[in-house]
C-alpha cells in the first residue's frame, strides 16, 4: 500500500510529496476540462519527475457528473483518463456517477448503464479499475438538495454494480462520507472489500449539541478533519482492509478548514504522521 494525497499533478506537487515523505499522488484531473489535456501534453516531463523523485501515481481522479454529460463526451473523457492512468503506471481511475436530480435513483440507472457499460469495458480492456467515491453532493441545509453522485451507500452500490455487471467497476472507499450518514464504515469494508479499488483518508468530527438543535438535515453539525483528528477508528479500518486482502493504495483527501492556505502542507504532514504507522504495519 502506498500512502499519498489528492492534488493536481505538477512538478511542485511531486516535489512536495517527496519532501514530506509521501509515496504517491492521486491526480486531480478535472472533469470535461482542459486539465486532462494539459496532463496528456506534459506527460513526458511529469513522468520523468515522478521517476526522479520516486513518487508513484495511485489514481487519476475525474470527479464530475458522468450521467449528466452526453454519452459520447462522458465515454471519451473516461477513456482518455484510463489511457493516461496506464501511461503513468497506475491502474485506477476514480470518479463520480453524477445524477439527474429531476429523476429518482432507479430512473437514473438507465443513464448510468448507457455510459458506464462502455466505460467499464474500456477499463477492463486496459487493465484498469474504476473507483466511485461516495460523496453525496450538496445535501444538507434543508435544501434545495443537489445530489452529484449515486455511489453513496451500500444499498446504492448494490444497484450500480447490478446495473453494470463488470468487475472493473468498484469503489473508492471514504469512511468520512459514510460516518455522518450513520453507515457502519467498517462493515462496509468487510462486505465490499473485493470491489474497493482505492481509498480516501479523511476524518470527521460531529457536534452532537448542534445536531440536537438543527437535525440531520441542518448545516454545521459535522465537518471534515485530517485523518487521526476525528472520530474514525483507523485501527479498525486497517484491520478490516488487511482481513479482506486489500491490494490498492490510500490517498489523503485534505478538506480540513483549519489547515488551509499557508497551513496546507502542515496539514499533509499531520496526516502523514498519523497514517504512516498504520500503512507500515499493513505492508508487513
Amino acid at each position: 500500500m502506498n500512502l499519498g494525497f489528492l492534488m493536481p499533478l505538477s512538478l511542485e506537487t511531486i516535489t512536495t510529496a517527496r519532501q514530506l515523505g509521501y509515496d504517491s499522488i492521486e491526480v486531480g484531473a478535472g472533469w470535461l476540462s482542459d486539465t486532462l489535456g494539459n496532463l496528456e501534453q506534459n506527460q513526458a516531463v511529469l513522468k520523468a519527475a515522478l521517476q526522479e523523485q520516486n513518487i508513484k501515481i495511485s489514481s487519476v481522479a475525474i470527479y464530475g457528473g458522468t450521467v449528466n454529460a452526453p454519452v459520447s463526451e462522458a465515454v471519451n473523457y473516461w477513456t482518455r483518463a484510463i489511457k493516461l492512468t496506464r501511461a503513468l503506471g497506475c491502474n485506477v481511475v476514480s470518479g463520480l456517477t453524477g445524477r439527474d436530480n429531476a429523476l429518482t435513483v432507479d430512473q437514473n440507472l438507465p443513464l448510468f448503464k448507457e455510459r458506464l457499460e462502455p466505460i467499464a469495458q474500456v477499463a477492463a480492456d486496459n487493465g484498469v479499475h474504476i473507483a466511485f467515491e461516495p460523496w453525496p453532493g450538496s445535501v444538507l441545509g434543508h435544501g434545495p438538495y443537489h445530489w452529484t453522485n449515486m455511489a453513496t451507500t451500500p444499498e446504492l452500490w448494490d444497484k450500480l454494480l447490478d446495473t453494470v455487471q463488470n468487475p472493473a467497476l468498484g469503489l473508492e472507499y471514504d469512511p468520512s462520507h459514510l460516518y455522518w450518514q450513520e453507515i457502519d464504515y467498517v462493515r462496509a469494508i468487510r462486505e465490499y472489500g473485493s470491489r474497493i479499488y482505492h481509498l480516501h483518508a479523511k476524518d470527521i468530527v460531529v457536534d452532537k449539541n448542534k445536531l440536537g438543535h438543527v437535525g440531520v438535515h441542518g448545516n454545521g453539525w459535522w465537518r471534515f478533519v485530517l485523518p487521526g483528528l476525528g472520530v474514525l477508528d483507523w485501527s479498525a479500518i486497517f484491520t478490516a482492509l488487511k482481513d479482506v486482502n486489500y491490494k490498492g493504495d490510500i490517498a489523503v483527501e485534505h478538506e480540513d478548514n483549519a489547515y488551509m492556505n499557508e497551513k496546507w502542507n502542515e496539514g499533509l504532514a499531520i496526516a502523514l504522521r498519523n497514517l504512516r504507522p498504520y500503512v507500515t504495519a499493513f505492508n508487513k
